[in-house]
């Protein structure tokens, strides 16, 4: 007598248990023995929740001994319902206005993360940051980096595709005033005395790109445009030049436009 087929025995097995299921549920009976009505916002009665809940600890437990994850199920199945429970309630507090972290805050700005969670989230991703950096790997990846870069090239090519120019300036300029209202550095937040930035981060900042405060290579060419006509007055190498031009036509310094190819880190001190 042939064998039967396994794979076709279990699918009716399942779909047997899948019919009984629904007809419990129908009966508003236990699931899992059929006797009694089920536990208040469960499926299942008290007893068999208590069986389900000791067994799932054990079962746990013996899992954990043995080194294994997720208490002995199959990782990638886990990590998939994990990250499906995790969207649809991200999407619920959403919904509710809530924030999409702890759903216990609104957050500000049509954002939506609240600022405690955004702080806690910016501590844990500097320590996770430096931690990788001195460690010679990516900061986003944990791969191995070359030539002591924060990134790898995968992620230095998907963060130039994924940015948007234009949405970084404006997040940029907003961070930038905020902060010089505070009178606190742009960059790292301490105290800077009414300047832009403290003295370490300007030092930094001068350190990475010398070649803008360095003199041009080019002759300076100052030129004065009209403002209401839009005509050239002239280009000339000197500020006194371009002065005594403005004051031979007549004008004010609000109706000309000066434009200049000299980079203002470059002029000497006044």
């Amino acid at each position: 007598m042939p064998l039967k087929d396994p794979m076709k025995v279990k699918q009716a097995r399942d779909r047997r248990l899948r019919q009984r299921h629904a007809a419990r549920l129908k009966q508003r009976l236990c699931t899992r023995c059929g006797r009694v009505p089920p536990e208040p916002g469960l499926k299942v009665c008290t007893d068999c929740a208590e069986k389900r809940r000791a067994a799932e600890c054990a079962r746990r437990a013996k899992a954990r001994a043995e080194g294994k994850q997720y208490g002995g199920r199959d990782p990638e199945r886990c990590r998939r319902a994990d990250r499906a429970g995790d969207r649809r309630r991200r999407r619920t507090w959403k919904e509710a206005g809530l924030c999409t972290s702890c759903g216990r805050r609104r957050p500000e700005d049509n954002r939506s993360v609240c600022e405690p969670c955004r702080e806690a989230r910016r501590a844990l991703d500097r320590r996770r940051y430096a931690a990788r950096q001195a460690a010679g790997r990516c900061v986003r990846c944990n791969q191995p980096t070359v030539g002591g870069l924060s990134r790898c090239g995968r992620c230095l090519a998907l963060e130039k595709e994924r940015v948007c120019p234009e949405r970084e300036s404006d997040v940029s300029r907003k961070r930038y005033a905020a902060r010089r209202a505070k009178s606190i550095c742009v960059d790292c937040k301490a105290p800077a005395g009414g300047a832009a930035r403290c003295r370490r981060c300007a030092y930094r900042s001068n350190s990475r790109a010398p070649e803008r405060h360095l003199a041009a290579l080019w002759p300076p060419q100052i030129a004065v445009i009209e403002l209401e006509t839009g005509e050239e007055l002239g280009v000339f190498e000197t500020e006194s030049e371009a002065a005594a031009c403005i004051a031979f036509a007549k004008l004010r310094p609000d109706q000309v436009e000066i434009l200049s190819n000299v980079p203002l880190m470059a002029l000497p001190p006044a």
